[in-house]
């Protein structure tokens, strides 16, 4: 793994951690956690140092979809994206041989990565709302125009 960075699998035994590294996560790990358990999910979780340092979850379906990643602002661009994209690819490619994702129009960091680890744009975008809890525990109101990406799997 990249730099110390190891990835595992949401569970009831880290979950406490993982809610208690950032305000967002803490507002998502319940719902991540239930969609487990329903199947319809599976949430990747980075470590390093025994530090929750990123959170991924992929979407089950006929074609799966990668969505929320985030890694702490303090280690972006330091591989941990990159390394949490690879094991969500891996789990995907267990009877999947494409998965897909969408990239805010203005993400441009996180575009950057995806384009470089070999996903490619769709040509199509949706737009959404939704209400998160920011790095400061404040309840948003988001609306973003996200372009589609895809890539195939071995």
């Amino acid at each position: 793994m990249n730099a110390g960075t190891s990835v595992q699998l949401l569970s009831e035994d880290n979950a406490e951690a993982v809610a208690s590294a950032r305000p967002s996560w803490a507002d998502v790990v319940p719902s991540c956690l239930e969609r487990s358990r329903h199947g319809t999910s599976v949430t990747f979780v980075a470590f390093r140092g025994g530090r929750p340092v990123g959170l991924a979850d992929l979407a089950c379906g006929d074609v799966p979809e990668i969505k929320n990643v985030g890694v702490l602002p303090d280690l972006r661009g330091q591989g941990v994206g990159s390394v949490l994209m690879a094991e969500m690819e891996r789990w995907a490619a267990r009877g999947h041989t494409a998965v897909t994702l969408r990239v805010g129009l203005e993400n441009d960091d996180a575009r950057r990565l995806y384009l470089r680890l070999g996903y490619l744009p769709t040509g199509e975008t949706s737009t959404v709302s939704y209400e998160y809890l920011d790095d400061d525990g404040q309840l948003r109101t988001a609306t973003e125009t996200d372009a589609w990406m895809t890539k195939g799997l071995a």
